[in-house]
């Protein structure tokens, strides 16, 4: 599973609203800081885990 670009979009603008170092954006998801700067990256297309996936989805949908 991929993320599209309009995903990576999402995930750097709701980490830049609520102020967060790529850092600590991974430890809210459960993932590594180096994994989080490539799935963030508009440049690369990481493939994911489906749970992966699923556990940005819904971090993306939180509060809002």
């Amino acid at each position: 599973m991929y993320l599209t670009s309009e995903i990576k979009t999402a995930l750097r603008k709701k980490r830049g609203s609520l102020n967060l170092t790529k850092g600590e954006a991974a430890e809210q998801l459960g993932i590594n800081r180096l994994t989080y700067g490539r799935l963030e990256s508009p440049a690369r297309n990481e493939k994911v885990r489906q749970s992966t996936y699923e556990t940005i989805t819904q971090w993306l949908a939180k509060g809002f």
